[in-house]
């Protein structure tokens, strides 16, 4: 017998050989498998020069499995159910998976975007696991080696064309200041906005922001006199100096109703909107586990 190799096979002869199998009766193979009888005949042939063995002898009521084929059979039924699991896509339960969700969004995303999902994440998924890491701009440039299924941050750029993204929420910036703040006695103007000292959040080499092009437009300049890499911190230092926030509404609404010390209040020049959106690489796109995350996200926002 001449070596056959797999690629050499049409795949759905075995089917038609565990179909053989079970029913021992070539005309109910044809009617379960919806072909005719003469095609299943013509498989019946090909896999006895597979096998090289005839299979089944015919007997008064019908087919008998031979000893390669009776050897063949338990093998033969792990091999098309492997097979079947391999090309169907598999159902996610939340309920019982162990799975790891990676989120990466900043400390400010933190303190926004957790309290929306962890409830819900923890109710519908008790045995998963949620892991938060830390985001910055630089690691949008590395989607391709990112161990991350979502980040969640503002988009300063289009993404590469194997990323994903999608809106969630719309926001806008605001100034933060402690309770008291001799700039902001009379309320926030230009003047005194400019006239005082700022903290700033770096998110990577990211130095020059929206809020400074809006000003530079009007031929003004603010001082930033310190540089931080998170948000909680800068709102912390901000509580205990005369030094100005300038930080995203939701963040600034979040800190306002934890920490009474602080004060929120419009900025005085103009103000454009801006998105939170949700990020993923392409080879997350049609997993199904992931498509459970990424809903949890969109329902929160919504909601929220």
């Amino acid at each position: 017998m001449s070596e056959i190799k797999l690629s050499d096979i049409d795949l759905n002869l075995l089917h038609i050989l565990q179909v053989l199998t079970e029913e021992l009766n070539v005309t109910k193979a044809a009617l379960r498998l919806d072909v005719s009888q003469p095609a299943v005949s013509r498989s019946l042939s090909r896999l006895r020069e597979i096998f090289d063995d005839p299979l089944f002898v015919r007997t008064s009521h019908g087919l008998s499995p031979t000893a390669k084929t009776q050897s063949l059979s338990p093998t033969l039924g792990e091999t098309l159910q492997a097979l079947e699991s391999l090309i169907q896509p598999k159902d996610f339960v939340p309920l019982t998976s162990q799975r790891r969700f990676t989120l990466s969004t900043t400390d400010f995303g933190i303190l926004t975007v957790l309290p929306k999902i962890l409830d819900q994440f923890r109710q519908q998924a008790p045995n998963a696991v949620l892991d938060v890491k830390a985001w910055n701009e630089d690691l949008s440039l590395d989607w391709d080696n990112m161990d991350v299924d979502l980040a969640v941050t503002v988009l300063s750029k289009e993404p590469s064309s194997n990323v994903h993204a999608t809106p969630l929420k719309s926001d806008r910036v605001v100034c933060l200041a402690r309770k008291n703040h001799p700039n902001t006695l009379q309320g926030l103007t230009l003047e005194s906005y400019l006239a005082a000292s700022h903290v700033q959040v770096v998110l990577g080499r990211r130095e020059y922001f929206a809020v400074d092009r809006e000003l530079e437009k009007m031929g003004a300049k603010r001082h930033v006199a310190v540089q931080l890499p998170n948000f909680v911190p800068a709102a912390r230092v901000v509580m205990d100096s005369d030094l100005l926030l300038t930080v995203p509404e939701l963040f600034a609404a979040d800190m306002v109703a934890t920490a009474p010390e602080l004060e929120l209040f419009e900025l005085p020049f103009f103000n454009r909107t801006f998105d939170y959106s949700m990020i993923w690489h392409e080879r997350y796109q049609h997993d199904a586990a992931h498509l459970w995350f990424r809903q949890l996200l969109k329902d929160a926002f919504i909601e929220g």
